[in-house]
């Protein structure tokens, strides 16, 4: 059997980026020493320091140039499967011309449910990032698990949330989303350390949330 990591392709041409990961990972918030960059618009991503190339991120798709020499590594290994592509033991410079003749400047399937799932509320919400993450977009898992937990669905929306933290370690909201689930189902020794998590990777420059407020509530005389 392959060892090759078989990649999830994900285009959005809006923002003009292409990701193509090992399926079930996300490149959001991945800790900084997993990737790889050849250059601004290519980076390599580890999945750990040092360890096994499990797909690449490039910027500024369109413009991106795979002939730059800046970049001539990406025609060597590592060597990937993309089987939406047809590619078996391919470079990253070959799926990057294979993906811009199968997308010719569209979204890929999941970039425009996620768009219609962003446009919506409620459960109509919870169904379109259902088939978000059906398509293989792995960073539905987060909306996902904030909207069943805005709707009360505490124990589905726990499991999505939990394993979001698992596969985008380095995001302090995503830490805060956890927290918040389980200190719904009653895990509050688990929410306490996700709230902490979360609020020493806002002191590390991560984003601000409240989870400093939620920890001083769980931990208040009064709960």
């Amino acid at each position: 059997m392959s060892s090759r990591p078989r990649l999830y392709l994900n285009h959005d041409a809006d923002f003009d980026w292409l990701r193509a990961v090992e399926f079930g990972r996300v490149t959001e918030d991945q800790p900084e020493e997993c990737w790889q960059p050849l250059s601004p618009a290519f980076a390599y991503l580890a999945e750990e320091a040092g360890g096994r190339i499990v797909g690449f991120a490039i910027e500024d798709f369109p413009q991106f140039d795979e002939d730059d020499a800046e970049v001539s590594a990406i025609w060597g290994d590592p060597r990937f499967d993309v089987p939406v592509l047809g590619l078996t033991d391919a470079s990253a410079g070959e799926i990057v011309l294979a993906a811009r003749s199968h997308f010719n400047g569209h979204d890929s399937i999941n970039r425009s449910i996620f768009g219609m799932a962003a446009d919506v509320e409620g459960e109509v919400a919870v169904e379109r990032w259902r088939h978000c993450l059906e398509a293989g977009d792995s960073m539905a898992h987060f909306a996902l698990g904030y909207t069943l937990l805005e709707l009360g669905k505490n124990a589905e929306a726990y499991r999505h949330l939990r394993h979001y933290t698992e596969i985008a370690p380095m995001g302090s909201w995503n830490w805060c989303w956890y927290g918040r689930a389980a200190e719904a189902i009653g895990e509050l020794s688990e929410a306490r350390t996700a709230y902490l998590r979360a609020i020493e990777l806002e002191a590390e420059g991560g984003e601000a949330t409240d989870a400093d407020e939620r920890l001083a509530a769980l931990d208040s005389p009064q709960r």
